[in-house]
């Protein structure tokens, strides 16, 4: 057995099983590991193994070698994209990589911060097996003792309890606006007022609510809640666009019906605006550059601002400096015909840049909330000067096109979990010359589009309309799913909240902020809510 376990053949053969067996996220049960194991996986271990009995066999050792191990730092970076996101890796995914690769390869180093000790350690392993610099080959370290500790550091990842969110994201004091009155409810906007959207990236309610504005109490966020079905940038901005959440696709899918019913096209035909999208990051991504330019009459993105700005603003992977923006403001007639401004920021987009504090050793947290904290205070000037040019009444929304994860139950980043951090995302309406905050107590983006129609409406001409957020007898049915992955399904239904774990064969329900889970039980109920969620259509 000694002469077994020393031997570099075995060695590997002992490594793959370990990888093959524990290395995936989640509690080790067998719902767990069958999902975790798909075909893509499956099919990645098979050119393993062969690689394995090349290398045991001593055919061209050398270069079977020098494969095995190009082969295996791949496949453990694949392992641990499936364990960091918490996500089945598979061939949608893979597709996905590949086609958008010359985009994504910045998002490399950020997925490395995500990493633990835990996702390390299998790569010390091949370094003490190949030995290519001779440092261990007379003082070889016994495998099976450091497979040992891979194994104790998987069970005990594995078993970690949810985190929590660091305290700088917690509530703070707002130093203004303590008593701002909120009203849930608006009967009517004039067809001719202006009206501002502001999309933040990658900010939940929760985050939003501790933050201090000039103008607006962020805090009234508190007893509210506003649901995207989806927690991914492209297919956000569509919804809200469109009211289709499309949730069954991981691209946008437009046609020209869709582009002829947005919103955009809609307000420019029926009440002339003039509508104009203003986005820090590049609309050239996942289909966004074949719908938004169709149904707005001027686009603004990161490839246009870039050479506009291009010696004063700095840049990042996936954004800039979100202070163009007011610059492009400067360039708006707030007197002639009403305007739909959508903007969409980029800076708390991971990595999380901030021009105040670029230090990237600043834990991600702290760099998300100053990202945030300048982002409002872009939102503060912004107003300032509508105040300052608009004789009109100009009606600003502020929202997000979804929440961000910091470790919470495991998750981070965004387009995996379906709890509030991700998909309960701020929504807010303020009357910039009257000074008045309006916050729904319920909404989601499916219904904004229908909801913002039906007030630019005359009460006597609109029809009764259930979808509108800001009227008494709104009533929410959400289906929910985690992007290009099915890890999770979700249901808002009857003010419950219920998430599908797939890989646990478990279904939660829950109330609409997260608390007072427990397990469905019930067969029959499950069976219902779970064709709701998978047979459901979204209007």
């Amino acid at each position: 057995m000694k002469l077994i376990l020393n031997s570099s053949k075995y060695q590997w053969i002992l490594f793959y099983l370990i990888l093959y067996s524990f290395h995936f996220p989640g509690e080790f049960t067998w719902s767990g590991w069958i999902y975790y194991h798909g075909v893509f996986q499956q099919i990645l271990f098979i050119i393993g193994v062969l690689l394995i009995i090349l290398n045991v066999l001593q055919l061209n050792s050398r270069i079977n070698k020098f494969f095995l191990i190009i082969y295996m730092v791949s496949l453990l970076h694949a392992l641990n994209y499936q364990w960091v996101y918490q996500t089945q890796l598979n061939f949608h995914l893979f597709e996905y990589a590949v086609q958008n690769f010359g985009i994504l390869w910045k998002e490399f180093f950020p997925f490395l911060h995500e990493w633990s000790m835990v996702h390390y350690f299998p790569f010390l392993i091949l370094i003490l097996f190949y030995d290519p610099f001779l440092v261990f080959t007379r003082y070889r370290v016994n495998p099976t003792f450091l497979l040992l500790i891979v194994y104790l550091l998987l069970l005990f990842q594995s078993k970690l309890n949810d985190q929590t969110l660091p305290s700088i994201h917690q509530k703070q004091n707002q130093k203004q606006n303590r008593n701002q009155n909120v009203n849930r409810f608006i009967n009517h906007i004039p067809n001719d007022s202006h009206i501002v959207m502001i999309v933040l990236e990658g900010v939940s309610r929760k985050h939003l609510i501790g933050v201090s504005s000039n103008y607006i109490n962020f805090s009234s966020l508190e007893n509210s809640h506003f649901y995207i079905p989806m927690p991914h940038t492209s297919k956000s901005l569509f919804t809200w666009m469109t009211g289709e959440s499309q949730i069954n696709s991981s691209r946008i899918q437009s046609t020209k019906q869709i582009e002829g019913e947005s919103l955009p096209f809609l307000l420019k035909q029926k009440y002339f605006y003039e509508t104009k999208m203003i986005y820090t990051q590049s609309i050239y991504f996942e289909g966004m550059n074949l719908f938004f330019p169709n149904v707005f009459q001027e686009v603004q993105d990161k490839t246009v601002l870039e050479k506009k700005f291009d010696t004063q603003k700095k840049y990042f992977s996936w954004g800039m400096d979100d202070r163009v923006v007011i610059s492009e403001f400067k360039h708006l007639n707030f007197d002639s015909q009403p305007l739909l401004i959508v903007v969409g920021l980029s800076q708390t987009h991971s990595p999380y840049f901030t021009h105040s504090h670029q230090d990237v050793a600043l834990p991600k947290v702290l760099r998300h909330t100053k990202a945030l904290e300048e982002n409002i205070e872009l939102i503060d000037e912004l107003i300032s000067y509508i105040k300052t040019n608009s004789k009109k009444e100009t009606f600003l929304f502020i929202t997000a096109d979804h929440g961000e994860s910091f470790g919470e139950g495991g998750a981070h980043a965004h387009n995996y979990s379906l709890y509030n951090q991700e998909i309960d995302v701020p929504f807010l309406m303020y009357k910039i010359q009257s000074n008045e905050l309006l916050i729904p107590k319920l909404g989601s983006s499916i219904h904004f589009k229908q909801t913002l129609l039906d007030l630019l409406q005359k009460e006597s001409h609109r029809k009764e309309n259930s979808q509108n957020f800001f009227s008494s007898n709104y009533q929410l049915e959400l289906v929910l799913k985690t992007w290009n992955s099915e890890i999770q399904r979700g249901l808002v239904l009857d003010q419950k909240k219920y998430i599908f774990h797939t890989d646990k064969d478990t279904l939660y329900e829950m109330d609409l902020d997260d608390k007072n889970r427990k397990i469905i039980l019930d067969s029959k109920l499950k069976e219902q809510l779970l064709k709701k969620m998978y047979e459901h259509m979204q209007n």
